[in-house]
C-alpha cells in the first residue's frame, strides 16, 4: 500500500481491450474504489508490486500472457496474502475453462459482457473483507504499538528504579565499615565497593582492571591456608567464614574477617564468589591484650595458690608442737593442787588452746582450698561409714561452743546411714556447716536432721539467724566468698567452698535456701553407692 493511501481501497482491472476497462469502471463507479488499470498481464504484474489490491478482476484471453498463466504468477509472488481474482471472458462457457479458472487460483468466473448488479454484487463481498481485514490489520497493529508503548515505558521506568536503586546501594555500601566485593575464582574483582581503599590503602580500579589481585595482599604466612579453606567450602557449596591478615599500602598488617558464598553456572563449576569483609584489627589486638592479661591473670593466681600452700604448711609446722605443748600444760594444771592462781592458768591454757585450734582450722582450710585448685584433693573411701554417727560425733563437739553462745542444739538422726564415703571428709563438711550455722544463727536454735531415701542420704542444717539474699546465694559456694563483713563475723570464706567441692566429689550436691532475717537452710545429699565416674581434679582411694 502506497504512503499516505491507507485509507482507500484498490481493485486491479486487468484487460486489453479499452472498451471493456470502460464498462468495469463505469459498473464499479457506485464504490468509490481507486481502480488501477492495466493493459496486458505483463502490465498487471508490475502494477501488483506497487500496492495492495483488495480484488482484481482480469480477463481470460490477452495477447502475452494471458489470464490463467498472469493469475499463477500472482499467486506465487504473493504466497503468504493471496488477492481474490474474478475471471472475466467473452468466450462460450465451457466446464474445462471453469476448472482451470480455479486451479489458477480464482475465487469466480463470469462472462462478457457482465452484468453490473452481478458484477458489483460480487465486488462488494470481497470489497467488505478486504476493508475489515485492514481494519483488524490496523487495530492489531495500534495495539502493537501501544504494548510497545507500554512496554519501552515500563523498561524506563524499571531502569530508572534500577538506576535509583544502583545509587541507593552504592551509598549504603559506602557506609559500611568494610567492603562489599564480587571476586572470579582467580581472586580478581569483578566489582567492589568503595571501602576497598581504606583496607587496603588502594583503590578499587586497581582490582577491578586486573592490574593487581587480593590474594596477592594476603599475609604469606596465610595464603595457602586461606586457599585450602575456599577450595573445600566452594567446592562443597558451602559458605566460607576466613580471618586473615592483610598487608596495607602503607606498610601495616591488619586483620580481615571474610564471609563469602560461591555463585555457579548451571554444570555446577564456580562463576563468581560475592562476599563482604571487614577490618577487625582493633578486635584482635584487644583479644591479644585480653590474652596477656588473662594469661598475666593466671600467672598471679598461681603464685597466689602457691605462696598459700608454702605459707600453710610452713604455718603448720610449728602449729603442731605448740598445740602439743599447751596439752601437756593443760594436763600440769589439772594435776596441780586447786587454787585461785592455778585456775586463772588452767582458763589461759584453754583460751590459748582454742586460739590454736581456731588456727589450725585456717590453715588446714587454706591447704585443702590450694589442693583443690590444684587437683590434689584425695578421697579415702571406707565401706559403711555411718553418717549419723560422724554428725552425732561432730554435734557431741560443738556443745560447749553453742552453750557459751547461748545456741541450742537439736538433732534428728536414725541409728545408721550407711554409705561408700570417705569419713574424715564428712566430717569436715558437717563441721563447716555447724560452724556456719552457729556463726550466723544469732542465738537461736539449730536444727540438724539425718535421714535416708532412695539410696540417698540427706543431712539437713537450719538456722534461725540473720539469713541472705539471692545475690549472696548466687556466689555463696565460691572460694574466698563472704556473706558479711569480716571484721563481726571472721572467717576466709572457704569452708563452703571446700564443702561444696567434697560433696561433688562424693557425687553429690549440697544447696541452700535463704531470706534474709529467716535463716538458712543447707542441704547435702550424697549417694550411699560410690558414683561411676568421679569428679576431674580428686583422687579417689579406696
Amino acid at each position: 500500500m502506497q504512503p499516505g493511501n491507507e485509507s482507500r481501497t484498490s481493485v486491479l482491472l486487468v484487460d486489453d481491450q479499452p472498451f471493456d476497462l470502460a464498462a468495469l469502471e463505469r459498473h464499479l463507479a457506485p464504490f468509490s474504489l481507486h481502480l488501477v488499470k492495466a493493459c496486458s498481464g505483463e502490465e498487471a504484474l508490475q502494477r501488483f508490486g506497487d500496492e495492495d489490491f483488495a480484488l482484481v478482476l482480469m480477463d481470460v484471453k490477452m495477447p502475452g500472457l494471458d489470464g490463467f498463466q498472469t493469475a499463477r504468477l500472482l499467486h506465487e509472488n504473493t504466497p503468504r496474502r493471496p488477492v481474490p481474482l474474478i475471471f472475466l471472458s467473452g468466450s462460450p462457457r465451457e466446464e474445462a475453462a471453469i476448472v482451470r479458472a480455479y486451479e489458477s487460483g480464482a475465487v469466480d468466473y463470469l462472462r462478457k459482457p457482465v452484468e453490473p448488479e452481478t458484477l458489483r454484487a460480487k465486488v462488494r463481498v470481497f470489497v467488505e473483507l478486504y476493508q475489515a481485514r485492514e481494519a483488524l490489520f490496523r487495530q492489531q497493529a495500534e495495539l502493537r504499538m501501544r504494548e510497545r508503548q507500554v512496554f519501552e515505558l515500563r523498561q524506563q521506568q524499571v531502569e530508572e528504579a534500577l538506576q535509583e536503586s544502583q545509587r541507593t546501594l552504592a551509598m549504603l555500601m559506602g557506609n559500611l565499615p568494610g567492603m562489599v566485593f564480587r571476586r572470579r575464582p582467580d581472586w580478581s574483582f569483578e566489582f567492589a565497593s568503595e571501602g576497598c581503599l581504606e583496607l587496603t590503602g588502594y583503590p578499587v580500579e586497581d582490582f577491578t582492571s586486573g592490574a593487581r589481585r587480593w590474594v596477592d595482599l594476603i599475609h604469606p604466612e596465610d595464603v595457602a591456608r586461606v586457599a585450602r579453606e575456599a577450595e573445600v567450602a566452594f567446592t562443597g557449596w558451602q559458605p566460607l567464614t576466613l580471618v586473615y591478615r592483610l598487608l596495607h599500602r602503607g606498610g601495616s598488617e591488619r586483620w580481615m574477617w571474610d564471609r563469602s558464598a560461591g555463585v555457579y553456572h548451571p554444570d555446577g563449576s564456580l562463576r563468581f564468589i560475592e562476599g563482604f569483609v571487614t577490618d577487625i584489627t582493633p578486635h584482635k589486638v584487644a583479644e591479644a591484650e585480653r590474652e596477656r592479661l588473662m594469661g598475666e591473670l593466671r600467672e598471679a593466681v598461681r603464685l597466689r595458690d602457691e605462696f598459700l600452700s608454702v605459707a600453710s604448711h610452713e604455718l603448720k609446722t610449728p602449729l603442731t608442737p605448740l598445740s602439743l605443748r599447751l596439752q601437756f600444760m593443760m594436763r600440769e594444771v589439772e594435776v596441780r593442787a586447786e587454787g585461785s592462781r592455778n585456775e586463772v592458768l588452767r582458763k589461759h591454757v584453754e583460751a590459748a588452746s582454742g586460739q590454736v585450734q581456731r588456727l589450725t582450722a585456717l590453715v588446714d582450710s587454706l591447704l585443702d582450698a590450694t589442693r583443690i585448685t590444684s587437683g590434689r584433693l584425695s578421697l579415702r573411701r571406707e565401706q559403711d561409714v555411718n553418717l549419723a554417727d560422724i554428725v552425732r560425733t561432730v554435734v557431741a563437739g560443738f556443745e560447749a561452743q553453742a552453750a557459751r553462745a547461748g545456741t541450742p542444739l537439736e538433732l534428728e538422726a536414725p541409728g545408721r546411714v550407711l554409705g561408700h564415703w570417705d569419713a574424715l571428709r564428712l566430717e569436715q563438711v558437717v563441721t563447716n556447716l555447724l560452724s556456719n550455722a552457729l556463726k550466723f544463727g544469732a542465738g537461736r536454735t539449730v536444727h540438724l536432721r539425718v535421714e535416708e531415701q532412695e539410696g540417698w542420704a540427706r543431712l539437713t542444717v537450719r538456722d534461725e539467724g540473720i539469713g541472705m539474699d539471692e545475690s549472696m546465694r548466687a556466689r555463696l559456694f565460691g572460694r574466698f566468698e563472704r556473706g558479711v563483713s569480716e571484721r563481726h563475723y571472721g572467717g576466709l570464706g572457704l569452708g563452703l567452698f571446700i564443702t561444696r567441692e567434697v560433696v561433688q566429689a562424693l557425687g553429690g550436691h549440697v544447696e541452700a535456701e535463704s531470706q534474709p532475717g529467716q535463716g538458712a537452710t543447707f542441704t547435702v545429699e550424697l549417694p550411699c553407692t560410690p558414683p561411676k565416674d568421679s569428679l576431674g581434679g580428686v583422687r579417689h582411694e579406696d
